[in-house]
């Protein structure tokens, strides 16, 4: 069957090279017109140091824009091509899905360089569109010469370089070829080897489906290879990302030029997404090869239908709900979860809880007994408890992320005005309470254990949806075998015993307050000031993830006034209590200066307490600031759609891909953005080598950037997604939380792509 297409390709061409032949004789008949007619190209210079590269394409021809190429003959010479105008997206024969111009394309391109001549070269690819012929690249040098910041023509160079033949020579040229070609392919047709059947030169074996992956091995004969990047893997309509052990082998292929192939037999692996079904699946498998110095076979896509067993959250039945998979038991998860919380009581994210129960048990003054302080602690503690189960129950159930729907202006703002209300009642403006009403019906139920127990519980409660809204890789760590199980009584158990780590040393603060705060005097009223300071403190703590606040103007403003108050105490000289406040008016003069300089760095935008005065405020920008860049490095991706163009782009440029997951409650997203994605090294490293793509996950009800992180299996931010040139995740190299810019770019660079 083979053998008599080629035939009949034979004969359609000899019907075309014919027709060319006839019409080179004169008559009136359609043909091919030359490259440099089809694809006109001049170069120019346009001003001091920029070059205006414009190809004027015929009609029903195109280019294509990933085929475009720009350099110079000279190593003292550099280029830096502008933005493309946007192109036409084209269904190509030949590349797929593709980037295409039309009619006119121009492009500027600024050179920089010592005095002297160089040669500039361009290259293009473009087709025919009628007849589906493809030309070769077309390369066109042109020389210049740059004086000082002027770029002009070498005298006597014209763009593009033509033939001492005329048109219509050259049209007869192309005849007498065509008729050289049409005799070589005559001679040789009959006596080529029989190429083997598509399904025969690449076989696929052992293609399975088990809970986790769809994996499989392709056999390819000698003679024939398969292009690395065009081996793709769907289930039912989702693509996925392929993964291959072996590595490739360059090839300078003459259609797609330098490209990854495989010569020898390989196998494959696909990650199942989390949500599917089990049940009879269709896989589908893509591919394109050729035969070695020969035929290019089209893309090839076959369809199996495969029995899938079902994910781990389908196989989990009333008798093994809560239990670990695989080779986890549950008490080695809930070890870990009760180390991690006890850890994660120490961390920025989670220690603001210490003074906001601390001010809670100081408040109670000289009442407060180790049982009630106890009583309190655990009432909070509780709360904190239920909230976090909560978080457990939905990240095992959806993958999502409780707190992420109260990280906005009113849940934050509500909880900092509360906390600033009860720093209020620390000086002794009132007396936070339960009505006496509902005060004395609890008193008969509880003996003891009265006063602003529910409240407490209540604060716990709230506290851990604001306050434990950073998820810092710890707590990923945690529940991420409940995520990847899908079991939401798992993930309740596991979030629950976190909580309980975490609450052990507010539990120990409680019990020890009976013999650590003062019962009674002036000392007492000092303790409950110092706590309401502490509260504000944490309320504008919690406010500064919010962008709209200006917070370092609010940081300015309290650490002004704090200072000022530890600048007025007094005391009698010659005493102890005179030397310590000594030690008091000299923080206070401290707080002053950086309640100042915050102030400053306020106004000018920062948002850095540690950082507030930008670093080139008194250098003028003359001192080092290739330290910190501009620019901004990542593009926001909408949707998936978005993603699959970038993924196309990289396949075309050889780069790799970097996923951050950011949101504007997140601390840590804050801190990259601020800090190591300002870095001018770490710009540097990753526009040169990656694609650096953001997805906006503020919004929890966004169903696009939720398919987003279903589609990596990304639990919250920050996460940060490496993927190589032919889209496989490289596991190894993803992370969630912060890096500082040194550690970021180290981690880049041990990349290989």
């Amino acid at each position: 069957m083979l053998e008599k297409l080629r035939h009949l390709y034979l004969a359609l061409l000899l019907l075309h090279l014919l027709s060319g032949v006839i019409s080179a004789q004169g008559l009136d008949d359609s043909e091919l017109l030359p490259e440099d007619e089809a694809f006109q190209f001049e170069l120019m210079p346009v001003d001091p140091s920029a070059i205006q590269a414009t190809w004027t394409i015929a009609g029903n021809y195109y280019m294509y824009r990933d085929k475009f190429k720009f350099a110079v003959d000279d190593a003292g010479y550099s280029l830096v091509i502008q933005q493309y105008p946007q192109g036409t997206s084209k269904d190509d024969p030949l590349f797929g899905v593709t980037e295409v111009y039309e009619d006119e394309f121009s492009v500027l391109i600024d050179v920089t360089g010592n005095d002297g001549e160089f040669t500039l070269i361009a290259e293009g690819q473009g087709c025919n569109e009628p007849v589906g012929v493809c030309y070769a690249p077309i390369t066109n040098n042109t020389r210049f010469i740059k004086t000082g910041q002027a770029i002009r023509l070498v005298a006597g160079e014209t763009t593009p370089g033509t033939t001492a033949a005329s048109p219509p020579a050259q049209a007869q040229q192309a005849k007498t070829g065509d008729v050289n070609l049409l005799r070589d392919l005559l001679a040789k047709s009959f006596s080529q080897p029989e190429f083997l059947r598509v399904e025969d030169a690449f076989k696929i074996e052992n293609l399975s489906i088990d809970a986790q992956t769809v994996s499989g091995n392709f056999v390819v004969e000698p003679g024939y290879y398969l292009y690395r990047d065009k081996i793709g893997v769907m289930l039912g309509d989702k693509p996925l990302a392929v993964s291959i052990p072996q590595t490739p082998e360059k090839y300078e292929d003459p259609t797609f030029g330098s490209t990854d192939v495989y010569r020898t037999d390989f196998s494959f692996s696909a990650n199942r997404p989390v949500d599917s079904p089990g049940g009879e699946v269709l896989v589908t498998l893509a591919y394109q090869g050729c035969a070695e110095g020969a035929i290019c076979y089209p893309p090839v896509t076959r369809e199996f239908s495969l029995i899938a067993p079902a994910m781990a959250a389908d196989t989990a039945t009333p008798s093994s709900t809560g239990k670990s998979t695989e080779d986890h038991s549950l008490i080695a998860i809930l070890s870990g979860a009760f180390i991690a919380g006890i850890l994660l009581t120490f961390t920025p994210c989670v220690l603001p809880m210490i003074p906001i129960l601390s001010s809670v048990i100081a408040g109670q003054g000289e009442k407060i007994t180790r049982l009630r302080a106890g009583s309190l602690s655990l009432s909070y503690v509780l709360g904190t408890m239920v909230t976090y189960t909560g978080m457990g129950v939905l990240a095992g159930a959806t993958g999502g992320q409780l707190q992420a729907y109260f990280q906005n202006i009113w849940a934050i703002g509500t909880l900092s005005g509360l906390l600033v209300l009860m720093a209020l009642s620390m000086f002794g403006l009132y007396e936070l309470q339960v009505p006496s009403g509902l005060q004395s019906r609890i008193q008969k139920k509880s003996g003891s254990l009265t006063g602003s127990i529910p409240l407490v519980f209540l604060l716990g409660l709230v506290s851990a949806l604001i306050i434990g809204a950073c998820v810092s890789p710890v707590l990923i760590s945690v529940l991420g075998i409940a995520v990847a199980s899908g079991d939401p009584m798992l993930g309740a158990q596991t979030m629950a015993v976190l909580a309980l780590g975490m609450g052990l040393p507010l539990i120990a603060i409680g019990l020890g307050a009976g013999y650590l705060l003062p019962k009674a005097g002036a000392w007492m009223e000092s303790i409950k000031s110092l706590f309401g300071i502490l509260l504000i403190a944490v309320a504008i703590y919690l406010l500064q993830t919010l962008p709209q606040i200006p917070i370092l103007l609010i940081w300015g403003a309290y650490l002004i006034i704090v200072g000022y108050a530890l600048m007025q105490m007094h005391s009698e000289t010659g005493t102890a209590r005179h030397q310590f406040k000594i030690v008091l008016k000299g923080l206070g003069v401290v707080l002053l200066v950086w309640g100042t300089c915050a102030l400053i760095g306020g106004f000018m935008g920062q948002r850095d307490l540690l950082r507030p005065i930008p670093e080139n405020l008194f250098t003028g920008g003359s001192g080092n600031t290739s330290e910190v860049s501009s620019v901004h490095l990542f593009d926001r991706i909408a949707d998936e759609s978005d993603l699959e163009q970038s993924l196309m782009q990289a396949a075309s440029s050889g780069r790799g891909i970097i996923v951050d997951y950011y949101a504007d409650w997140c601390v840590d997203c804050l801190r990259m953005e601020e800090s190591t994605f300002q870095d001018s090294l770490v710009a540097t490293e990753v526009e040169s080598r990656f694609i650096a793509l953001q997805v906006d996950v503020t919004d929890p009800n966004n169903a696009n950037a939720n398919a987003l992180k279903k589609r990596f299996s990304v639990f919250g931010p920050p996460a940060m997604i490496f993927l190589d040139q032919n889209g496989s995740v490289l596991g190894d190299f993803n992370f969630y939380g912060y890096k500082n810019p040194q550690d970021f770019l180290e981690h880049l660079k041990r990349i290989n792509l």
